[in-house]
């Protein structure tokens, strides 16, 4: 079953602590770890928008911010907030900082998609929880999770209905350190 998906949500309120300086205008080639997932998914969705602490941070990237829910920490707050604002049954949900985004990932994604609460990418290490499409039945679990102060996705996927979809990469980065830039510099990408 293909289910129609018309909005993406780009995670981008992190503080980039581990990286010293905001990740997301780090400038990648000739544009920034932001705008090349912006990009990616404005190819793919009829509607892209940013979920992040403020509106003003991103007033330069011409994309509607729904600011993160103030009752949880984390990607949680983001993943909330977007499935609070969505107007659709699901959406598809991304952090900022993964690199390696790119169209046939999603479109794996969205053809693998069959309406359960979240359907994402899986890892050597498991189900990643920050590429991938929530479905609003999600958002009550979420929000039971928020409001006991847990807000580990991974635990609060394993508790739901999810389904994992494995990809061939090489290779699969996010960013975080400057060390992680500098091998991405060395490969050109």
């Amino acid at each position: 079953m293909n289910m129609m998906i018309g909005t993406a949500y780009i995670l981008a309120g992190g503080l980039s602590r581990r990286m010293g300086e905001d990740k997301l205008f780090l400038q990648m080639g000739q544009t920034t770890l932001l705008a090349r997932g912006i990009k990616t998914c404005r190819e793919l969705f009829e509607t892209v928008k940013i979920a992040g602490g403020t509106a003003e941070k991103f007033e330069s990237f011409n994309c509607n911010v729904v600011v993160d829910f103030p009752g949880a920490k984390g990607p949680m707050a983001g993943i909330i907030a977007a499935l609070q604002d969505c107007k659709e049954d699901s959406c598809f949900i991304v952090a900022a900082d993964l690199c390696d985004l790119n169209g046939d990932i999603v479109r794996k994604l969205i053809n693998g998609y069959n309406g359960q609460p979240y359907c994402g990418l899986l890892e050597p290490n498991g189900i990643q929880p920050l590429c991938g499409i929530y479905n609003k039945s999600a958002l009550p679990h979420l929000l039971d999770k928020a409001k006991s102060g847990q807000f580990g996705l991974r635990i609060a996927l394993s508790e739901m209905a999810y389904q994992g979809i494995g990809i061939e990469l090489d290779i699969w980065r996010n960013i975080n350190r400057l060390s992680d830039l500098k091998l991405i510099g060395e490969k050109n990408v």
